[in-house]
């Protein structure tokens, strides 16, 4: 039940870190931009990141959006490449 939740907590990071720069990972797997593959992996980097309370925090900094993550953000490139 741990994995679960812990799975679903990441889930939910990546989702919100991607929501914080403006990227919406639903559209970029409809559209093909994003690969189911990609964003599974994506999610697993965030996973074994260990650094979500950080990621928490700085999201819960971030009213008006951001422009770029922060360099610690171990899923920035892939987030990132998706905006551009």
């Amino acid at each position: 039940m741990e994995d679960r939740g812990r799975l679903s907590r990441h889930f939910w990071l990546t989702q919100g870190m991607a929501r914080t720069i403006g990227v919406n990972l639903n559209a970029a797997l409809k559209s093909g931009r994003l690969t189911r593959d990609t964003y599974g992996e994506t999610i697993a980097h965030c996973c074994a990141c260990g650094r979500a309370q950080r990621c928490m925090g700085w999201m819960g900094r971030q009213s008006a959006g951001a422009d770029r993550l922060p360099r610690f953000c171990e899923i920035a490139p892939v987030l990132e490449q998706l905006k551009s």
